[in-house]
Protein backbone atom coordinates (compact mmCIF):
# COMPACT_ATOMS: atom_id res chain seq x y z
CA UNK A 1 0.00 0.00 0.00
CA UNK A 2 1.13 3.66 -0.94
CA UNK A 3 1.83 6.02 1.79
CA UNK A 4 -1.40 8.51 2.00
CA UNK A 5 -0.55 12.07 1.58
CA UNK A 6 -1.49 14.97 3.64
CA UNK A 7 -4.66 16.71 3.47
CA UNK A 8 -2.72 19.88 5.34
CA UNK A 9 0.24 20.23 3.14
CA UNK A 10 0.47 17.52 0.58
CA UNK A 11 3.76 15.56 2.22
CA UNK A 12 3.85 11.91 1.92
CA UNK A 13 2.88 10.54 5.40
CA UNK A 14 5.92 8.54 5.84
CA UNK A 15 6.04 7.84 9.60
CA UNK A 16 3.97 5.11 10.55
CA UNK A 17 3.56 3.66 13.97
CA UNK A 18 3.15 -0.10 12.85
CA UNK A 19 -0.74 -0.25 13.47
CA UNK A 20 -2.97 1.95 11.64
CA UNK A 21 -1.72 5.54 12.34
CA UNK A 22 0.48 7.78 9.64
CA UNK A 23 2.08 10.94 11.07
CA UNK A 24 2.70 14.15 8.48
CA UNK A 25 6.61 14.29 8.73
CA UNK A 26 6.12 18.36 7.93
CA UNK A 27 3.23 19.75 9.88
CA UNK A 28 2.38 16.61 12.86
CA UNK A 29 -1.10 15.65 10.82
CA UNK A 30 -2.39 12.43 11.44
CA UNK A 31 -4.37 9.34 9.74
CA UNK A 32 -5.57 6.20 10.81
CA UNK A 33 -5.84 3.66 7.97
CA UNK A 34 -7.86 0.84 8.66
CA UNK A 35 -8.78 -1.55 5.64
CA UNK A 36 -7.95 1.09 3.02
CA UNK A 37 -10.21 3.35 4.62
CA UNK A 38 -8.75 6.62 5.88
CA UNK A 39 -9.78 8.72 8.95
CA UNK A 40 -8.07 11.79 9.87
CA UNK A 41 -7.36 12.07 13.68
CA UNK A 42 -9.41 15.59 14.06
CA UNK A 43 -12.61 14.05 12.83
CA UNK A 44 -11.73 11.29 15.56
CA UNK A 45 -10.54 13.65 18.06
CA UNK A 46 -11.59 17.06 16.97
CA UNK A 47 -14.17 19.64 18.17
CA UNK A 48 -17.51 18.45 16.91
CA UNK A 49 -20.80 20.62 16.49
CA UNK A 50 -22.53 19.24 19.42
CA UNK A 51 -23.76 21.54 21.81
CA UNK A 52 -24.66 21.24 24.98
CA UNK A 53 -28.04 20.91 26.30
CA UNK A 54 -30.28 21.64 29.40
CA UNK A 55 -31.61 18.46 31.61
CA UNK A 56 -34.66 20.21 30.66
CA UNK A 57 -34.14 19.05 27.24
CA UNK A 58 -33.18 16.14 28.20
CA UNK A 59 -35.96 14.78 29.84
CA UNK A 60 -38.41 12.58 28.13
CA UNK A 61 -42.12 13.67 28.73
CA UNK A 62 -43.59 12.02 26.47
CA UNK A 63 -42.57 8.43 28.28
CA UNK A 64 -43.94 9.76 31.57
CA UNK A 65 -40.63 11.47 32.80
CA UNK A 66 -40.09 14.61 34.94
CA UNK A 67 -37.84 17.16 35.87
CA UNK A 68 -37.80 17.56 39.46
CA UNK A 69 -35.27 18.93 41.82
CA UNK A 70 -34.97 16.95 45.14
Amino acid sequence: MKNPACRMCGAEMTEFDGWAWYTCPLCGCRVRVLDGEEIWENEIFGKGTKEPISDFERADFCRGGDLTEG
